[in-house]
């Protein structure tokens, strides 16, 4: 029981998180949020680990733990670097992907639009790291993968906190059909158009980027 009511307390304060509701930068207070959630101090606390595991909070011995700022330079340097890598991974991948890892790749494109139609917002990350990942393990470069899933991990934080796509009605999701536009090229094994295709996919995520929600370097929490 404890589990369950840990995992919803984790999904609710990520959910705030994601909205807004909490800022970024902020501190996380174990006795405010257990009252907000009409939930224990100790069930709180085990959330607030999670996302300090998974990169969505830090935790300062002085300070508890917050709400992660990453910087504008810090975000873009992020994607630059896994647009790299990922470009290199689809090179590698090209000559061995098999018929049933096409089939794997486009039924997670047609998952990725029946989520987003749902507003299902965190399997929208799931199966988009799914996808990434499936065409980085192809390229057989286990080093490769082992940075690409860390750059994944650290760039979907960055997507959970300023990603205008579940805030907004009308903002259409180009992700799956960029998606989709990888896959055909390497399906006709055409792999540096491939890769090129991925660095646009990268870039266009990276534009959609909402500068407006990153707070100023000399910004202050209490």
């Amino acid at each position: 029981m404890t589990g369950s009511l840990e995992e919803l307390a984790y999904n609710k304060i990520k959910n705030a998180i994601s909205k807004g509701y909490i800022k970024k930068g902020s501190k996380l207070k174990e006795v405010a949020l257990a009252k907000s959630l009409a939930m224990s101090r100790a069930t709180v606390k085990g959330a607030i680990k999670r996302l300090v595991y998974e990169g969505l909070a830090e935790f300062s011995p002085n300070k508890g733990a917050s709400v992660v700022n990453p910087s504008l330079e810090e975000i873009k340097a992020s994607f630059q670097v896994r647009a790299h890598l990922e470009k290199m991974a689809v090179s590698m991948a090209v000559t061995r992907l098999t018929p049933g890892d096409f089939t794997e790749l486009h039924g997670l494109i047609k998952k990725e639009r029946e989520v987003f139609k749902a507003h299902e917002q965190n399997k929208e990350y799931e199966i988009n790291r799914a996808f990434h990942l499936k065409i980085a393990e192809s390229s057989g470069n286990k080093v490769l993968v082992h940075y690409i899933m860390e750059l994944l991990q650290k760039t979907t934080i960055f997507l959970i906190l300023f990603d205008p796509f579940y805030q907004l009605a009308d903002v259409r999701n180009t992700s799956p059909d960029e998606h989709e536009q990888i896959v055909r090229w390497l399906e006709e094994k055409n792999g540096e158009k491939a890769a090129l295709a991925m660095q646009q996919h990268l870039e266009s995520v990276t534009a959609g980027i909402d500068e407006n929600k990153l707070l100023p370097n000399d910004y202050l929490t209490v």
